[in-house]
């Protein structure tokens, strides 16, 4: 991660870094234990933290899930055009189907690219012929992981 002339990137410095760094990897990692890697103190690392969550730099803290063990082994790529709804609004809607686990405004021939997770190859295909018959998706075209290398969510 790139960070400014001044050692910062935005608001923050170069110990918030390290501290996000510590939380994306193991959002349960005390603030004793990143104390000691980053070599603060532990009320000083809730400082920062509480500072960040204020800034809505931190927004939650999260799991990563094996979604085959919990049964959506399915992910799949959706390029999708919305027609005449406008992209924000059909973005909006996407949050109501919990099928879709990402949803991306993209430039091009496309509207928006989701990323989903079912049981099945026909449990998508009922999600994208719900979405047509509600006026949200036009048209639409899949594409299935065949195998995830990694995915990342954190610094």
């Amino acid at each position: 991660m790139e960070l400014n002339g001044n050692g910062q990137r935005g608001p923050l410095d170069e110990m918030d870094l390290k501290i996000l760094k510590l939380l994306s990897e193991d959002a349960k990692m005390s603030f004793g234990d990143i104390g000691e890697k980053v070599h603060l103190t532990a009320p000083a690392v809730h400082a920062r933290v509480k500072k960040m969550e204020k800034a809505g730099i931190i927004k939650n803290y999260t799991v990563n899930i094996d979604f085959e063990k919990v049964g959506l082994p399915v992910t799949a790529f959706v390029k999708l055009q919305t027609g005449k709804l406008k992209c924000s609004d059909a973005g909006k809607l996407m949050n109501k189907f919990s099928e879709i686990v990402e949803c991306h405004a993209v430039a091009g021939e496309d509207d928006l690219i989701l990323k989903t997770r079912t049981a099945t190859p026909l449990e998508l295909q009922n999600l994208l012929e719900k979405m047509r018959s509600e006026g949200i998706s036009e048209k639409s075209n899949s594409i299935f992981v065949l195998q995830s290398h990694f995915e990342r969510s954190r610094l």
